[in-house]
């Protein structure tokens, strides 16, 4: 059967890609939570969207666990680097393949504010914006 989606993205969001240090942690499962333990474990992402994002875990996380994600953007301005506050969203996990030694984990987040949107929304225009030369 002829697939005519194939080898095209069809999502909604834009996503960048992102090569950026965030940590997790599982909030349910409850088994999977006490097997993997309450700390935080550090990720690196693969890409970003308003609505979700990837990275890259050393553990096989099921579709449909429950997420805790930490993550900080940076921002530069006026060629100083600004720091914004650290974000911490609920995530849900939408995928997870083997991907070389690791696991590729799609998630979308789950209950994210306005004020958490805005900042995703502001650090993804900011990315894509081009970049000017002086």
């Amino acid at each position: 059967m002829f697939n005519r989606y194939w080898g095209k993205d069809r999502r909604r969001f834009q996503r960048i890609l992102l090569n950026l240090t965030i940590w997790y942690k599982v909030h349910s499962p409850e088994h999977l939570r006490l097997e993997l333990g309450e700390k935080d474990m550090e990720a690196t992402t693969l890409d970003l969207s308003t609505v979700g994002l990837a990275f890259l875990s050393k553990h096989q996380i099921p579709v449909w666990s429950r997420l805790i994600l930490k993550f900080i953007f940076f921002g530069s301005k006026e060629g100083s680097v600004n720091i914004v506050k650290p974000v911490e969203v609920e995530a849900e996990v939408k995928s997870c393949l083997p991907y070389e030694n690791e696991f590729r984990l799609g998630v979308c987040f789950r209950n994210l504010d306005q004020e958490r949107r805005f900042e995703l929304v502001r650090f993804i225009g900011a990315t894509l914006r081009p970049y000017k030369e002086f």
